[in-house]
């Protein structure tokens, strides 16, 4: 089968890294990977133009696409253009937003909703179409019957053993490898080797993902990865990397036996690097060049709130421990809804007195599948199907000080810190880019744009770009829930009204 995996764009309103860090689409990556006998091509929008072209040359027989939050409606635009060309084409969407949150893919032009990892599910699903065969029986997907309506089937694992996983196809985007960065991290290839967290902070979803249990690769198997990767700079996407010390070491042993040299960039949690000193220290002489840091908070009281479960002074001690290995540091702050400007200033004076460059200031941004999105759900701003706006960038709940001001008080203190050159040359250890090359000018460029879309996140909130946030693509009037059944593999999927109360159970259940 002639099978198309594509990455949807980033929304226009989405503020985010997008301007200056895109890395490869390891999720389609991963799915390819285990889709052997199969004419495979993945799509890339956030590097690549025309997929219109792509798509009508190419004549797949599937599309796939993966997605968070924020690209929900892209995913649903991309499919209704694909309906709307050969409805025969088969449609499935998988990833964190589709497993956490399935109706929201509950529309016409989605024919499939994966639910968890998707690199053993999708193989039985493809041979399922393939054969023509009932893909009722099949655990871990949901079938939109009706408008925001779905049929499950069986619940399975999130996934299984991730040593049985095989690496991702990458050769797949090889084309577009000089594209893909992180900072100056150019070019990146980025390597997953946990799924899910340790850890229950309230306003993350993703130990949730896994139902609490994160699955983690041997050490050996990560060794064995890294030996086919030819680029230098690696980024480690777990949301934690540094947490379990003899993995670590183990793991320390092996890349030093096979001589691997590397760069790399990790996450950690402030705790562990202040608990294992030794450890970012042999780390340091590995190649670990940079380390990302959910810092969140400068208090007790708001890490407190968060379930963070660390004090506040651990994030200061892992800052000064990481600066003594000569580690960057990318720093995540979370500032809260009810900021004034002393609370502003203090998060500056805590930048500054840490000396901290690579910052990533998130406001809090109430988000479904986290724990306390129920508290903080009646407080959004925004509907909940304005998908776009969801990037830890905007701010979706009522503001102490006035929404423009808030704004205005987060664009600053980007501009004081990332925008300061001394800063940049007294408290970074990487070689920032020379002012002469190509890629200085890129990372100000990116800067930039970001900075004009803060300038300007208040108007987002505005009736015309709610109404842009929520749009999903034209309607599909020539098509309805009941066409999918001339497919053997859908003919015994009950209609809406069949399964009402089981989707009305599956919700509650959730």
């Amino acid at each position: 089968m002639k099978i198309l995996l594509v990455r949807p764009p980033v929304p226009s309103q989405t503020i985010g890294l997008k301007h200056i860090m895109i890395c490869e689409p390891l999720e389609l990556e991963y799915i390819a990977a285990n889709l052997d006998g199969h004419n495979l091509m993945i799509f890339d929008h956030l590097v690549e133009r025309g997929f219109k072209k792509r798509f009508s040359e190419f004549k797949p027989d599937i599309v796939i696409s993966s997605c968070y939050k924020t690209g929900t409606n892209e995913v649903i635009k991309i499919f209704r253009y694909v309906k709307s060309i050969n409805p025969d084409c088969l449609t499935i969407v998988g990833g964190v937003h589709a497993t956490l949150i399935p109706e929201d893919f509950a529309d016409i032009a989605v024919d499939i909703i994966g639910l968890g990892d998707g690199t053993m599910l999708l193989p039985e699903i493809v041979k399922a179409l393939e054969q023509r065969s009932s893909i009722s029986n099949i655990p871990g997907i949901a079938i939109p019957v009706s408008e925001g309506e779905l049929f499950m089937t069986e619940t399975r694992e999130y996934m299984p053993k991730p040593d049985l996983l095989p690496f991702p196809k990458r050769e797949l985007v090889a084309h577009l490898k000089h594209k893909y960065y992180y900072l100056m991290h150019r070019p990146v290839a980025t390597l997953k080797t946990t799924w899910g967290c340790w850890y229950r902070c309230n306003f993350c979803f993703t130990w949730k993902i896994t139902d609490g249990l994160p699955y983690s690769r041997s050490a050996q198997s990560i060794v064995d990865e890294l030996l086919t990767i030819n680029d230098t700079e690696i980024y480690i996407v777990d949301d934690i990397f540094l947490i379990n010390k003899s993995r670590l070491n183990e793991l320390a042993h092996l890349i030093k036996k096979y001589g691997i040299k590397k760069n790399y960039l990790c996450y950690s949690r402030a705790d562990f690097i202040v608990e294992n000193e030794s450890v970012i220290a042999e780390w340091a002489e590995l190649g670990l060049k940079a380390v990302f840091i959910g810092l969140e908070a400068t208090t007790d009281e708001e890490l407190l709130d968060m379930n963070k479960q660390l004090p506040a002074d651990h994030n200061v001690k892992a800052i000064q421990i990481l600066r003594k290995y000569k580690i960057d540091i990318y720093g995540s702050l979370i500032p809260q809804a009810n900021y004034e400007k002393e609370d502003w200033d203090r998060l500056y004076r805590f930048i500054t007195d840490n000396k901290l460059y690579y910052v990533n200031i998130s406001p809090a941004t109430p988000l479904p599948g986290a724990d306390n999105y129920e508290e903080f759900k009646n407080q959004l701003t925004v509907p909940e199907d304005a998908h776009s706006l969801f990037d830890l960038s905007h701010q979706l709940t009522k503001t102490k000080m006035p929404l423009r001001a808030y704004y205005r008080e987060l664009l600053k203190l980007y501009v004081k810190t990332t925008l300061n050159m001394k800063s940049a040359r007294m408290n970074t250890f990487r070689t920032l880019p020379s002012i002469w090359t190509i890629n200085y000018w890129r990372l100000i460029l990116g800067a930039l744009k970001i900075g004009r879309q803060f300038l300007f996140s208040y108007s987002h909130h505005s009736i015309k770009e709610i109404r842009k946030a929520k749009y999903k693509g034209p309607e599909l009037s020539d098509l309805s829930f009941e066409y999918k059944r001339k497919h053997p593999s859908f003919e015994d999927i009950p209609s809406g009204n069949e399964t009402s109360n089981k989707m009305e159970q599956v919700l509650i259940n959730m």
